[in-house]
């Protein structure tokens, strides 16, 4: 698996930095990434609400690299070293 690199993103409106990255399965290809944030209460709070947040940032899609903006779910939030770690899969396709 090749690594991506962080770039500036947003969670609801949320500034921070993140990825989305495109993954072959079984069922056709999944939609998942990465976010990090510095408010922990926002990010958990988003993690809770039964509503899909919106993720604006770079997604890695086969060898290309674009600005895009969709609805994700987001799976697990973990504390790090550089701040709050939100972990999505998308509802749609980007």
């Amino acid at each position: 698996m090749s690594l991506y690199d962080l770039h500036d993103a947003t969670l609801n409106d949320m500034e921070g930095e993140g990825f989305a990255y495109s993954e072959k399965t079984v069922y056709g290809k999944a939609y998942k990434g990465v976010f990090f944030g510095e408010d922990e209460e926002q990010i958990e709070d988003l993690a809770d609400e039964e509503d899909d947040a919106n993720f604006e940032g770079i997604l890695y899609d086969r060898s290309r690299e674009r600005e895009k903006s969709f609805s994700v779910e987001i799976t697990d939030v973990v504390s790090t070293p550089s701040g709050e770690r939100a972990d999505f899969v998308a509802t749609e396709k980007p």
